[in-house]
């Protein structure tokens, strides 16, 4: 399936929370529910171009969210450089902070999504600000990153995983949803940490993990 974002998209600047000029996409729909997508690593290729954050974008569009792809520091015409996956948390505040300027107001939903890298950054966000009422990882790297400070996060989380994901083994995505205060949503997919053959099915999952987000914030 081809990946077909809104034709509203436009091209925005906007201030990370120390101070950086981040460039990104914005796609505006209903007031009350927006996202932010989070690229994976700027060092080895991740953008808002990369073709599972657009997957994600769509079907964040699809179910009437306001979305906000953007560039981490440092990558495409976002200032700055790269910041280990720590300062990268102040460019996600950053851009919760341009939503809720942009409507006037915070969202009654406003998620955070973000991909292997950007799952990890999205996920510090998530867990510690308390703007954000929904969190979904897609391929959580958890073999290079350790996410146990998700536990202390309040937000609804969903988790989709990649079942030969080169940089998370199995059992550490079970033992990540598991160790979880509250039981999240989880898919795990037949497919490598890439997803090149199984978009369509990743497409799914999102849609599946955002109506539940949906129903259970009601």
């Amino acid at each position: 399936m081809p990946i077909r974002l809104s034709h509203n998209s436009m091209p925005v600047r906007f201030s990370s929370s120390d101070g950086l000029r981040l460039e990104g996409r914005l796609t505006k729909a209903a007031p009350d529910r927006a996202v932010v997508l989070c690229h994976p690593h700027p060092l080895y290729g991740g953008s808002m171009l990369t073709p599972v954050i657009m997957t994600a974008e769509q079907a964040f569009q699809e179910a009437g969210y306001t979305t906000l792809a953007f560039n981490f520091r440092g990558v495409g015409g976002s200032e700055g450089a790269y910041g280990e996956g720590q300062a990268e948390v102040a460019d996600v505040v950053g851009a919760i902070s341009f939503l809720e300027e942009t409507f006037g107001g915070q969202p009654k939903l406003q998620a955070v999504a973000g991909y292997s890298f950007g799952s990890y950054v999205g996920a510090m966000a998530a867990a510690t600000d308390a703007r954000a009422g929904f969190y979904l990882g897609i391929a959580p790297p958890l073999n290079h990153y350790e996410f146990s400070f998700l536990r202390r996060a309040i937000c609804l989380m969903a988790l989709i995983g990649a079942r030969r994901d080169e940089h998370c083994e199995a059992a550490r995505f079970e033992a990540l949803y598991l160790s979880l205060p509250a039981t999240p949503w989880v898919r795990l997919l037949d497919t490598d940490h890439l997803f090149k053959d199984a978009l369509d099915d990743l497409a799914t999952a999102c849609r599946d993990a955002i109506a539940w987000a949906g129903k259970t914030n009601r």
